[in-house]
């Protein structure tokens, strides 16, 4: 698309992970077909050697999150870490942009950078770059935007790339059998432990609690007279909670690490709790702190410790966090 509009161009692809999955979008096949695909356009194309940056700022607290009983989203922390890598490389190359294929647009107010959603909602990406600061999104393009997954295939297609085709990259690129089996490869050894119910009672038995996630219903290996789902993870004490269905929804949250570019009180603010999950409209905000407060106009099933918590108005997001624990009326 940038050739057609006769910029001038190289190309670059960062090496994060040496897994061999061909879904991972940093294997060593996955760098073999960017090169292939460079070369296929005429374009010099570089590798960023971001392996012991990612074990650093990506690997190593999502372990520590589960460990801790909360559930990362390692892309939140994968994409400041390699975007501000490939300004910097751009700076080297005396290049003034990086475009890259994330499903996102690229708005301007007052002079200021915003990240917002892409036209084709269901690929919209915009949730995984809340913590990219603005120095970095002022370097950034985003072409894919306005356009929708299938679009860009069939242009990819006719442009003759080899990669037309390629399968969906996964989103945890470093744990392709899942987080589990990960976290087994990590040294994280299976503890029995005890699943609760609400009232304290023991009503089963589990064997660590990192392999469960709040809100999941299946595998959690208790029989009882209605659905069980699972609604806290206590890593000091080893224990899965459990309880109902309407036990999982929450009214409010705390949210930690907070980045506040232009949350004014909540005004007509949404909060997105997960990556697929719908946004939720914001009542009210305060600061407790270092935390916000957040109160919510609906309720919200399956809030997880550990994920993002981002907020948008007008569809741009205006500021984000990582979700501490429900608030304190929940």
């Amino acid at each position: 698309m940038l050739l057609d509009e006769g910029r001038s161009l190289e190309t670059a692809t960062a090496r994060l992970w040496p897994g061999t999955d061909r879904r991972s979008c940093c294997s060593p096949g996955a760098l073999q077909r960017a090169a292939r695909s460079a070369a296929q356009l005429g374009l010099p194309h570089h590798v960023l050697d971001l392996e012991t940056r990612f074990e650093d700022a990506v690997v190593e607290p999502f372990v520590r999150g589960y460990l801790s009983g909360e559930t990362p989203n390692p892309c939140v922390d994968c994409n400041p870490v390699r975007l501000a890598a490939l300004a910097a490389l751009a700076e080297e190359l005396s290049l003034p942009r990086v475009a890259t294929g994330h499903y996102a647009r690229l708005v301007w107010r007052d002079g200021e950078p915003w990240v917002a959603r892409a036209a084709h909602r269901a690929k919209d990406q915009s949730y995984m770059l809340w913590a990219v600061p603005p120095q970095v999104l002022a370097r950034l393009e985003f072409p894919l935007g306005e356009l929708a997954k299938d679009a860009v295939r069939a242009m990819a297609d006719e442009a003759g790339l080899d990669v037309a085709d390629e399968p969906e990259s996964q989103e945890v690129c470093f744990a392709p059998a899942g987080y589990q089996v990960f976290l087994e490869s990590r040294g994280v050894a299976p503890v029995a432990g005890d699943v609760v119910d609400e009232d304290g009672a023991v009503v089963g038995a589990h064997g660590g609690h990192w392999r469960f996630t709040v809100g999941q219903r299946r595998g959690i290996g208790v029989s009882a007279d209605r659905p069980l789902y699972v609604l806290e993870r206590r890593a000091a004490e080893n224990q899965v909670i459990v309880g109902g269905r309407d036990s999982l929804e929450v009214r409010s949250l705390r949210v930690r690490e907070v980045v506040d570019r232009a949350l004014r009180g909540g005004e007509a603010l949404e909060v997105q709790l997960r990556y697929r999950s719908s946004p939720v409209p914001v009542a009210a905000l305060e600061r407790r702190g270092s935390e916000l407060e957040v109160r919510l106009r609906e309720a919200f099933s399956g809030l997880a410790p550990g994920q993002a918590a981002v907020f948008y108005r007008d569809d741009v997001v205006v500021g984000g966090g990582r979700i501490a624990a429900p608030g304190a009326g929940d």
